[in-house]
């Protein structure tokens, strides 16, 4: 990688597990660290933590057993709490400018389902006099905990990130994107389901599904080193088959509500470590006639750490870059480097500004 100077941790946690990956930081024989704590229970619910004790007592263990004290992380926020629409805001605004901008037009021209957000945006367009830009909004009463947790067992947070833009950045290190394809992102992990839309390198409509049966379907093997189901043979091929429907379901919508019905979902891309996904894959293969792939992740890892790949991508934006078109564009594109427009990233970052149910859904227009 060669991003990080010290040591640098990638983290996401849900329900039953806290997720890691770590690039070595100078040697380039070094192996990649990467694993997997789970717990017996659950430590959140609905994007809450709800267990802190046992979630602050296992995750200062691995800071202690890897040496990783004072380590600055990345993190991945649980996507139930996340809202993302368009707004216009005028076009000479600098990156604080804006995001003041727009708290000020908060209960008035820009609402959200709750109050107190911390916000960031990325540019869809340049007008004349206005941008258009996609916002995402997440309440920072939901990011505090995770914050004061990491503080806690000696980490240092910097980056909070949305798990579907780190998984995309993941795609485009590894295919030739096009500006015209509408790509379907399934991240299909064994407690939940997140179906991303992207068009034009932008996320378009989104939409999350937690699984209602978190601690019940899934438990400790007898190494206590991974989650199987305990579901018969039979259930979990209707949990497959109940997850097609719910992923047609969507497609339909994102073609004949979201967009005029001319056009649809024209790519899929699989990540996650669901162990029906390869299965889910091979019947839409069979099912649509359009690119269905799951996603070979880099130095042989697991499917289901993709977004965490992308969240090492991710790069800080700075914070006094205008808004407006730049004098001199560039397209870059590289497993090292993502950046849109120049040498300034505008990519949006939850943590930048800062330090509702089973199911939400979210859609921009086009």
């Amino acid at each position: 990688m060669g991003l990080f100077k010290k040591e640098h941790i990638f983290i996401s946690i849900n329900d039953r597990s806290i997720r890691y990956l770590v690039y070595p930081r100078q040697k380039a024989n070094e192996h990649i660290d990467y694993g997997e704590v789970f717990f017996d229970q659950l430590v959140m619910e609905d994007g809450r933590i709800v267990n802190e004790s046992q979630l602050k007592r296992h995750l200062r263990t691995l800071v202690e057993q890897k040496k990783w004290k004072r380590a600055h992380i990345s993190f991945l926020v649980p996507d139930s709490f996340v809202t993302m629409r368009t707004e216009e805001i005028p076009n000479q605004l600098s990156i604080d400018e804006a995001k003041q901008y727009i708290r000020l037009q908060l209960e008035g021209s820009i609402r959200l389902p709750f109050k107190d957000p911390v916000l960031d945006f990325d540019i869809l367009n340049y007008g004349e006099e206005k941008n258009e830009v996609l916002l995402f909004a997440y309440p920072k009463e939901r990011l505090k905990p995770f914050e004061k947790l990491f503080d806690d067992v000696g980490l240092n947070p910097i980056v909070a990130d949305i798990s579907y833009l780190s998984a995309y950045r993941t795609y485009q290190s590894l295919q030739d994107t096009s500006t015209d394809n509408h790509l379907l992102m399934i991240q299909w992990d064994k407690l939940d389901l997140t179906l991303t839309v992207f068009h034009n390198n932008k996320p378009r409509f989104n939409r999350h599904i937690h699984t209602s049966n978190a601690y019940q379907a899934w438990e400790l093997d007898s190494q206590g080193n991974e989650l199987v189901s305990t579901l018969p043979k039979e259930e979990l091929e209707d949990e497959r088959d109940n997850t097609l429907i719910t992923i047609e379901r969507f497609m339909d919508f994102y073609q004949y509500s979201v967009l005029d019905g001319s056009i649809g979902v024209t790519d899929v891309a699989f990540l996650g470590n669901h162990p029906a996904l390869i299965e889910l894959k091979e019947t839409m293969v069979e099912r649509f006639d359009i690119s269905v792939k799951t996603l070979s992740l880099p130095n042989e890892l697991p499917n289901g750490y993709g977004a965490l790949i992308g969240l090492s991508y991710k790069e800080t934006p700075s914070k006094k870059k205008r808004v407006k078109p730049p004098k001199r564009m560039t397209k870059i594109r590289s497993k090292k480097q993502h950046k849109h427009v120049d040498e300034q990233s505008t990519e949006p970052s939850l943590k930048e500004e800062s330090t509702d149910s089973h199911q939400n859904s979210n859609h921009t227009e086009q």
